[in-house]
């Protein structure tokens, strides 16, 4: 939840798309529609699919059935990211979306390492910024 004065916003994504709307000196959504969209529908896959799946593992609930669609989504995750700096061209709020996904990987017993070589890139990429590392 986001508090500013009077405002009251919930929803991570929301809450993202909000920031970047107030704060636009530092841009974290493409200018381009199609680009646009693009993060938006990244962050959609991170948010209904990957999390969801890492909240069933977490949460004891179909965990082999959530599982097996998680690694799915990785290797997804893993061949989008082939030849790739960040997910759609610069780095945006779809990258940013990722980044508590990524902090939690051992809760949702996810397993990213060298077998997913251009996810693992991309995830100490992220980690690696200098704004993540200093988060608690």
């Amino acid at each position: 939840m986001l508090v500013d004065g009077d405002a009251v916003i919930y929803e991570s994504a929301i809450i993202n798309e909000y920031l970047e709307e107030k704060f636009p000196e530092i841009p974290l959504m493409p200018k381009d529609p199609l680009r646009r969209s693009r993060v938006r529908i990244w962050i959609d896959y991170c948010n209904t699919r990957l999390q969801r799946a890492g909240g069933n593992i977490a949460h004891d609930y179909e965990v082999e059935k959530s599982a097996e669609e998680l690694r799915k989504y990785l290797a997804t995750l893993n061949s989008e990211m082939e030849g790739r700096q960040y997910i759609v061209g610069d780095y945006s709020l779809a990258d940013i979306t990722y980044i508590p996904f990524f902090v939690r990987k051992e809760r949702y017993k996810a397993t990213i390492d060298d077998s997913l070589p251009h996810l693992k890139a991309w995830m100490d990429r992220l980690l690696d910024r200098p704004l993540v590392r200093v988060t608690p």
